[in-house]
């Protein structure tokens, strides 16, 4: 086992600060970390220091700077590691023990409950590294044998990436202090044949981009990352030769969900087609680029959600670019259920068909490569895919000995090898088991095992899996989960690249800057939004409205005073069942399903358009759609529902709300749908329910309803008027609606600032909405008699730089229910990237920043830089500018100074050409003078070619979705000038 040679020393200064020292036995080197600055200093330097400091801590190397927020930032040490083995003269170690060592107070008694998920995240034995580098060469877990040769890591897999960038902001070379960590699975074995040795190996690489526990995270997002993608490699080395191969695994890539196990909630749901195809072309594109030709296995059945996921699978495939590549459908429980051998039988088919190269290097030069890669997926990509790739692994054995020359160098050779693959590919199918499910596979050998691990999954799925899912998050995102500002960035930049990039990460001025300069670089895009509510009182009389009564909803979602076709239409309904206690339990999905075909149909009637459906989700009585016009469809990313139940105090759904996200171009909106409490005098309680939804709503990423640019909230809120009922009707029946809303609730707690703050409201100039008697214009006649009132409102909010205007509010008269449905419509400019402006806006912050490591390079004339009289300089520094240095260090190309902040080093620079000494002139200047020049370029090449779905040609994609014959009547979006006016529409909708 290699040595502990990295060590962990503290102190507090007399100043109050607290500083951390780093020492590498193994380089002779230290690092000084205080007050977020990070100074490499010479051997001698650091043991003088070291004699002042406190050893806390030693481990194998660091897995980074874990920064929760500004003020809170912690060194991950790696204390514990055990030895997988070795390879190509490299040890490959499971990380099984880390430390966070605080740096910026002592390490407390107890962890915050945060970090010790975090940390038993990583201690769990599913992180490696390698070490020991032997003639040069390193093993570079990241990457595969035939891409080893390609320069650093593989991003996708590198789990901290992000630990690594205040090191890489300091321009300290992170190989040398931190381990490069990988999560999955590397198993090592060793065989002999005859007198040499032959290493075989299984690594399994999981990648980072949407990552998540089995239940939180499924399907594809919309740059084409999959959940649970695994890269799984089979390796055999003999004497200087090596052969491997590699298969993949990996989410059905469409947008699909599978929420839990609760009862009624563990069903498959699939979303847009449209979007679907779009984000499966991209996910193959990227596979296509890493691994040339694919071969897709799906192993999903036929069973209730699984076969409407296959099919929808295969559907979308047939409609994608790759339609000509080889995709085979095996209903893996059916067939094993029938023939024991089927499995077998048919990988057998596939691989004898498919006529696989495997990747070959002598001496390492690569002599062949891989030729195509087999993409396998079931419905978690655990089990089923477990035993497919370990047959394929087997069945490849054969051909990776052929290709060594080893087949039939020795009796039972092959069995040999294939003995040993079995059980390293079972063991590799048990940890991604592990990381994905918190057990390990279930492989139907022991019916008692497998009943333990089915019972197991599922209290880690129902209780573990959401504060598991956090960690990932946590470590991942550090102090950007959940930051409205990094949020934003996500939406103008890539978020790959908003991780990797070191200035974005530790640099928050340019953060802050470029979210608040936006407007500098964006163009307002016109969209049309309708936003409606309506209470339908259970739903009895639903087949009375645009079914198959002389009423239709056209009058409700198309007002007399503007008929034109909504880019977004939000719907919201409540009381879509009859709130009772078998609905509350267990609410039917008819209604919902029949709410919305009626709605699509009258979209298509008005506007001869197949609207897409983004969102339909039902809480008991809350009913959340959420439509798009297909053209909108490749300008539409980050969709994401989340819902709160806010009845008995947050216990039951017969009241609550359901929340829809997304962001247009560039522009983050959120739909929210909501029924409060009811009661008179119940407005604390709505009050309540309404804190509680803004509490409680939660979307990935750690995204909340107050980080978004737009906020558009529905439903019945069921605040009162506080007047006796025959006062209010009196004032209706003479239009003083005025009059009637100072004594309206919601308004009351509004302008008290108890709820809404921020929020705006269209004028009320149409009558109370509740309570009628049905199929009847008068109010309610009933023995309670209820007073009128504006239960059922929309209301929005909107960031200062963001142009939304409201065009109508107002309510229908359809008379089903005892409530009347309102309506709101609004256009709402977006925010489109101008890319060549975002980068101009871009260079001049990274020109206000001046120095992003805070450090200068002294150097005096006619003096070597080795014997530079440090003393003159530093008390230039303390007596001129009343500078004092973090710390100093005298290198070959001069004296360097780590200042605290950029604005000590940039009035450093004011000291260049200052006499020190007769004759001698120092000269001082910002040790990364070029970095602007580099990063601007780095900036310059994601700000023009984003990763999003804007980043898509209009054209391709409706051309996309007219393959899936979802557009009648496709209508693009006008020109937008420089003061862009009204949206203009055909004349047959005005």
């Amino acid at each position: 086992m290699a040595l502990r040679g990295f060590n962990v020393y503290s102190r507090r200064s007399d100043d109050g600060t607290y500083n951390v020292l780093l020492e590498n036995t193994h380089l002779s080197k230290f690092l000084l970390l205080q007050n977020g600055v990070c100074a490499e200093l010479d051997n001698d330097e650091g043991s003088s220091l070291k004699s002042t400091y406190n050893k806390i801590n030693s481990g194998y190397g660091l897995a980074g700077v874990l920064n929760l927020d500004e003020a809170d930032s912690y060194l991950v040490v790696i204390t514990g590691a055990f030895s997988e083995g070795n390879l190509l003269g490299n040890d490959i170690y499971k990380v099984t023990q880390v430390e966070f060592v605080p740096l910026s107070f002592e390490p407390p008694l107890r962890l915050d409950v945060k970090l010790v998920d975090i940390q038993r995240l990583l201690s769990a034995g599913t992180f490696y590294f390698s070490s020991s580098q032997e003639n040069g060469r390193v093993f570079d877990l990241t990457r595969s044998r035939q891409d080893s040769l390609k320069n650093g890591p593989d991003p996708i897999f590198v789990w901290n990436l992000r630990l690594k960038c205040l090191f890489e902001k300091f321009c300290v070379n992170t190989s040398e202090w931190c381990q490069t960590l990988i999560c999955g699975s590397v198993l090592v074995r060793t065989i002999y044949v005859s007198h040499i040795t032959a290493k075989v190996a299984i690594i399994s690489r999981l990648s980072h981009e949407r990552v998540g526990t089995r239940f939180n995270t499924r399907g594809v997002d919309e740059r084409g990352f999959v959940a649970n993608f695994v890269e799984s490699e089979q390796i055999v080395t003999f004497a200087e030769k090596e052969v491997s191969f590699l298969q993949i695994r990996g989410s059905v890539p469409l947008f699909w969900e599978q929420p839990g196990i609760n009862v009624g909630s563990h069903k498959v749901k699939l979303r847009c087609l449209e979007s679907s195809l779009i984000a499966l072309n991209k996910h193959y594109d990227m596979l296509t680029q890493r691994y040339r030709s694919i071969i897709t296995i799906n192993l999903l059945g036929h069973k209730e959600g699984e076969k409407l996921l296959s099919e929808t699978y295969q559907h979308t495939y047939k409609k994608s670019n790759y339609a000509e590549f080889p995709f085979k459908n095996f209903d893996y429980h059916s067939s094993m259920k029938s023939n024991k051998n089927s499995a077998r039988e048919f990988v057998k088919h596939i691989v004898s068909s498919s006529h696989f190269t495997v990747h070959y290097s002598e001496f390492d030069s690569i002599k062949q490569r891989q030729n195509s890669a087999v993409r396998t997926n079931c419905l978690d990509c655990l089990d089923r895919t477990n035993c497919v790739q370990t047959l394929i692994g087997i069945e490849m054995t054969k051909v990776l000995l052929e290709t060594l020359g080893i087949a039939d160098l020795k009796a039972g050779i092959q069995q040999r090898f294939e003995d040993v693959f079995k059980e390293i590919w079972q063991r590799n199918g048990d940890l991604c088991s592990l990381i994905y499910t918190g057990t390990g596979a279930l492989d139907g050998k022991s019916k008692l095992q497998d009943a333990s691990r089915s019972i197991a999954r599922t209290i880690q799925g129902n209780v573990m899996d959401s504060a598991k899912q956090d960690s990932f998050d946590l470590f991942l995102m550090g102090h950007t989960f959940g930051n409205k500002y990094y949020d934003r960035l996500s939406n103008l930049l890539n978020p790959s690249f908003v991780n990797q990039n070191p200035i974005i990460n530790e640099e928050i001025h340019f953060v802050h800057e470029l979210v608040n300069r936006r407007c500098e670089y964006t163009l307002p895009s016109p969209i049309g939004i309708f936003v409606g509510t309506w209470n339908v009182n259970g739903g009895k009389n639903m087949y009375n409205v645009a079914f198959r009564h002389e009423q239709s909803l056209t009058s409700w979602i198309f007002p007399e005073v503007i008929h034109r076709p909504y880019d977004l239409v939000a719907i919201g309904l409540e009381e879509i069942v009859d709130l009772n206690a078998s609905n509350i339990m267990k609410a039917g999905t008819t209604n919902q399903r029949i709410w919305l075909e009626g709605i699509l149909k009258v979209l298509k009637e008005n506007c001869g358009i197949d609207y897409s459906v983004l969102a339909c989700e039902q809480l008991v009585g809350v009913c959340c759609i959420i439509l798009a016009r297909p053209a909108l469809i490749h300008r539409i990313k980050q969709l994401d529902v989340d819902e709160v139940k806010t009845g008995a105090g947050g216990t039951i759904g017969n009241k609550g709300s359901i929340s829809a996200r997304l962001v247009v171009d560039s522009t983050s909106i959120c739909f929210i749908v909501s029924h409060f409490a009811a009661g008179q005098s119940e407005v604390k309680e709505r009050n309540d329910d309404f804190h509680t939804t803004v509490r409680k709503i939660k979307f990935e990423k750690g995204r909340q309803v107050t980080m978004h640019d737009v906020v558009f909230w529905c439903g019945d809120f069921n605040y009162r008027i506080n007047l006796p009922s025959e006062e209010v009707k009196s004032m209706v029946r003479n239009c003083e609606f005025e009059r009637l809303q100072e004594s309206d609730q919601l308004l009351q707690q509004l302008n008290q600032g108890n709820v809404f703050v921020g929020f705006k409201e269209g004028r009320l100039n149409f009558a109370p909405t509740y309570k009628y008697d049905t199929f009847s214009d008068d109010y309610d006649t009933s023995e309670k008699c209820r007073a009128p009132a504006w239960t059922d409102r929309v209301l929005w909010f909107n960031e200062k730089d963001m142009d939304v205007h409201q065009i109508h509010y107002g309510r229908s008269e359809l008379k089903t229910s005892d409530h009347r449905p309102v309506a709101a419509i609004f256009d709402l400019y977006t925010k489109k990237i101008d890319s060549k402006k975002m980068s101009e806006v871009a260079e001049d912050i990274l020109h206000s920043i001046g120095s992003p490591d805070y450090v200068v390079i002294c150097t005096v004339s006619n003096t070597d830089p080795l014997t530079i009289p440090t003393k003159l300089i530093m008390h230039k520094l303390n007596s001129e500018l009343m500078l004092r240095p973090v710390a100093k260090r005298i290198s070959s190309s001069g004296l360097l100074l780590y200042f605290q902040n950029n604005v000590d080093a940039i009035t450093a620079l004011s000291m260049d050409g200052i006499e020190i000494s007769p004759g001698h002139r120092v000269a001082v200047q910002l040790r990364t003078q070029e970095w602007i020049a580099e990063y601007s370029r780095k900036l310059k090449e994601n700000i023009l070619q984003p990763y999003s779905a804007a980043s898509t040609p209009e054209v391709d994609s409706i051309e996309l979705i007219e393959k899936l014959n979802l557009v009648a009547s496709p209508l693009g979006d006008p020109p937008i000038p420089s003061v862009p006016p009204r949206p203009v529409f055909p004349t047959r909708f005005q």
